[in-house]
């Protein structure tokens, strides 16, 4: 069976929420070395310590994107699950007067929500 285009439009989500968390990441890097500022209320050790926890998980993230994309169910049940715990974590961060965190949500939500709809049950099925 042929991919969905639900399915490449989610893997095409997952790799800007990827993007995004990578992007995350080297913010946190760039600001903990530009003396040391406290962004966002972090401040050195934790800056770097949440930069390297977002490098780590966006970089597992875009490998269990390959394998959604290539059909593999376990990996779709493991972004769904990271996407919830994604979108429940930008919820809070948008309440606290974040925005861009919004704009994280929705993609996130849109992504998963693709993962499931017009033939893409059909193709994890077939996969199997």
């Amino acid at each position: 069976m042929n991919r969905p285009g639900t399915v490449t439009a989610a893997f095409v989500l997952w790799i800007i929420a990827a993007i995004v968390g990578l992007v995350s990441a080297i913010l946190a890097f760039v600001a903990f070395g530009a003396g040391g500022a406290v962004t966002g209320g972090l401040t050195g050790g934790v800056a770097i310590a949440v930069g390297v926890f977002a490098l780590i998980v966006a970089i597992i993230q875009v490998i269990i994107v390959f394998k959604m994309r290539d059909g593999r169910n376990w990996a779709r049940i493991v972004l769904t699950i990271l996407g919830i715990l994604s979108i429940v974590s930008n919820i809070n961060s948008g309440v606290q007067g974040q925005g861009f965190s919004w704009v994280t949500l929705i993609v996130t939500l849109i992504a998963v929500i693709l993962m499931y709809v017009g033939g893409a049950n059909a193709y994890f099925r077939s996969r199997r």
